[in-house]
């Protein structure tokens, strides 16, 4: 003698397995394959800063053109698309800076909210990083 009587739930785990890997684990992968991108991007964001920012305050001039040309070739070398990189600089377009006066790169990206590789990326932010370069205060002017 049985000390309960069965009822009809079979086919439930079925249901709750399938339901279970749709709900929790698929969202849980998702997060897990774009954590890295977002680790990535913010890692290419301040390399780029920090190379325009060097290369404008080495050649001394506020020079808007050579620093997108650079953040486009720099984007492109650390895998990222160039049209999701901006920059821009704090000093007045064409200026010679002045002999130890600070100039500030400031390199924008899109983050991706989820990333599936294989699938593609579903919603974006972006994020800024900025780098202060000093002009070298001895530096002879040409």
């Amino acid at each position: 003698m049985r000390p309960w009587p069965r009822t009809g739930e079979r086919g439930f785990v079925a249901t709750e397995l399938a339901a279970g890997i749709g709900l929790l684990l698929v969202p849980v992968a998702c997060l897990v394959l774009t954590l890295p991108t977002w680790s990535e991007r913010q890692t290419t964001a301040r390399a780029i800063a920090r190379e325009v920012g060097r290369s404008t305050a080495v050649s001394g001039r506020c020079d808007q053109a050579a620093a997108v040309v650079l953040t486009r070739e720099m984007a492109a070398n650390l895998g990222l698309d160039p049209a999701d990189a901006t920059v821009t600089l704090d000093c007045a377009p064409g200026a010679r800076l002045a002999r130890g006066a600070s100039v500030t790169a400031r390199v924008t990206v899109q983050v991706p909210a989820v990333d599936v590789p294989g699938i593609g990326s579903v919603g974006a932010w972006t994020w800024t990083a900025a780098h202060t370069e000093t002009v070298d205060p001895y530096r002879s002017y040409p």
